[in-house]
Order: structure tokens, then C-alpha cells, then sequence
């Protein structure tokens, strides 16, 4: 009995540190904690992004069972789950995230399958010292030359003997991407020549065009730092920073906010600035072409100190 006793001790002492109890179920997959960031995928892969529709199969719960369109924020409203956000991910990372929403919340054991029944395009980004900075569509899984980008931004309209390049990898799914050191390429040759490195773009990477040097008539002359103030519905409220390297716009400033919640009115955005003379004008935006095409025609550029407010939707009785 002693030796039983024993033996049983060691075995919770290893579940304990395992994490797994004796009344837990084991799979072959174990589930991530809920709190561990979203990581990019492989590049080359099919994702699921905003517009994307999947196949999700539960088999404990055929009521589940369906068809779902995955909304701006990248999410799908699986029944009485409530969303369940599957940002960038590939059919097996999204399997996973399901399964483990489902056995933290309402199974012991989730059986699992989620297909992507229908891609939507894969995007990257281009800003900083371009003609027509903004967002440039690519097929699902599909990748693009940085030469084609900079071709599809226009010209490049820094000072060409210090023009450089950063390029960080999935920016469009981070808040802090404008800080990230990221991999910095010239974009000129030793002879001075212009000359566009060999590098490929993925799903949601960012490319900033910037120069490292100043001249007496350079084209675009480098900024500090701006802070804008958020208010409203947003995710998060508070101060956004943007560092000199990249352009403090609405767009940008969306990209940073990681899109908008559900109530959001993106039709009646509103920018509060100060004037020279210390009174206050107040700019009305309507940011919903922003955020459907990306458009840099739309974009509004911000000050330092500007407050942005995004009221909520009103509910009408015939909405």
C-alpha cells in the first residue's frame, strides 16, 4: 500500500507540472493558451482573411455545423460560441483555434474541422515616400515582387541617394509595426543607380520608403513623432504614436487600431484640431471607402495633437 501510495504521489506530481489533471481529456493536439498571440503564418499558405468564407463541422454539435462569412475584424460568429477570431490563420490553425475554444468553454473533447471554402485576396502595403502610398491586392497565398509594388505606388519621391526601404513582416497585423526595426534594404547600388533588391511580399507585410539623408530640396522632408488621441468606440482607447518613418494618416491610424468594432459609425468619423490661433476646427470623415478599398484618394491626413472621435451606430426602428 505504501509503494501504491507512492507511485500514485509521483504521477500527480507529474500531471501537476504537465498540466494535466486526472479528469482532463488528452488530445494529440493540445491547445494554446487562449492569451498566446496569433502568430503570422508561412508565407505561401491560404489564410483567412476579411470576406473569406468557411466550412466549420463540429462533430458533438451538428447545430454548429455551417457556412460562415469572416467579418472585417477577421472573426466568425459560430452560433451561441459567440465570435471566434481566426486572423490570418490556415485551415489547421483555425481547427485548432476552434477546438480549443470549444473545450474551454462547453466540451470535454471537440472533433473539429474547418475548410476554406472561399479565399478572399491577400493584401501588403507600401508607405512612406511613394506617390500613391496605400494597400495593394494580391491572390490568396500569392506573393509579390518588391519591384512590382514600389511600380504599383508610383514614383518614389524621397531623395534617391538615400533612399531605403523597411519592410516588416506582417505589419498589417500589428499595432507597433511603425517602431519594428524589420529588414532594411538600399534602394540604390553602389554606383548610386537605382536599384530594387530581389525581395518578396507576403499576406499583410508592410514596406516604408524612406531616405536617410537631407537635402536642401528634398521632396519629402522627415517628421517627428505625432501623437493622436482616439475617443469612442474604437477597441482601445488612448494616444497613438506614429514615429517620422511612416505617414500619420486616418488610413495608417486604422491600420494601428487593427480595424474597428462592431458598432462603430465609420461614416461619421470626426478630427478635432487646434488652429494657429488656439481655437479648435472640427474635420467630418467619412471612413468606410478607407476601409473598403483602402483608397488612397479618400486617406486624411493628421496633425500632432489631433483628436480623433468615432461615434457609435444609432438604431432606427427601420435600420
Amino acid at each position: 500500500m505504501k509503494e501504491l501510495a507512492t507511485e500514485r504521489a509521483v504521477v500527480e506530481q507529474m500531471d501537476a507540472r504537465s498540466g494535466v489533471g486526472p479528469d482532463q481529456p488528452v488530445s494529440a493536439l493540445p491547445p494554446a493558451p487562449v492569451s498566446e498571440a496569433v502568430t503570422v503564418s508561412k508565407a505561401g499558405e491560404v489564410t483567412i482573411q476579411p470576406d473569406s468564407v468557411v466550412q466549420v463541422s463540429v462533430k458533438e454539435d451538428p447545430g454548429l455545423d455551417g457556412s460562415y462569412r469572416v467579418n472585417e475584424l477577421s472573426a466568425v460568429e459560430l452560433g451561441y460560441v459567440g465570435p471566434v477570431f481566426l486572423r490570418n490563420m490556415t485551415e489547421n490553425e483555425a481547427t485548432a483555434k476552434v477546438k480549443q475554444v470549444l473545450e474551454a468553454r462547453f466540451f470535454n473533447q471537440a472533433t473539429v474541422t474547418v475548410r476554406i471554402l472561399r479565399a478572399s485576396y491577400d493584401k501588403v502595403a507600401v508607405h512612406g515616400a511613394v506617390e500613391e502610398p496605400g494597400i495593394i491586392k494580391i491572390g490568396s497565398g500569392d506573393k509579390i515582387s518588391l519591384n512590382e509594388a514600389l511600380l504599383r505606388s508610383g514614383r518614389i519621391t524621397t531623395a534617391i541617394k538615400g533612399a531605403k526601404v523597411r519592410i516588416v513582416r506582417g505589419g498589417m497585423l500589428s499595432a507597433v509595426a511603425p517602431s519594428e526595426e524589420g529588414e532594411v534594404y538600399a534602394l540604390t547600388g553602389e554606383d548610386g543607380a537605382p536599384l530594387v533588391p530581389d525581395v518578396q511580399l507576403w499576406n499583410s507585410d508592410i514596406a516604408y520608403v524612406f531616405s536617410t539623408v537631407q537635402q536642401a530640396k528634398q521632396d519629402v522632408v522627415q517628421e517627428g513623432p505625432k501623437d493622436i488621441l482616439v475617443l469612442g468606440e474604437v477597441n482601445r482607447q488612448g494616444i497613438y504614436r506614429f514615429d517620422g518613418t511612416s505617414p500619420c494618416t486616418l488610413m495608417h491610424l486604422i491600420f494601428k487600431m487593427e480595424g474597428f468594432p462592431d458598432f462603430a459609425d465609420t461614416r461619421a468619423i470626426r478630427i478635432i484640431r487646434r488652429d494657429g490661433s488656439g481655437g479648435e476646427e472640427e474635420i467630418k470623415v467619412d471612413a468606410s471607402s478607407i476601409l473598403q478599398d483602402g483608397s488612397p484618394e479618400e486617406d486624411v491626413p493628421l496633425e500632432n495633437g489631433d483628436r480623433v472621435i468615432v461615434p457609435a451606430r444609432r438604431f432606427g426602428l427601420f435600420n
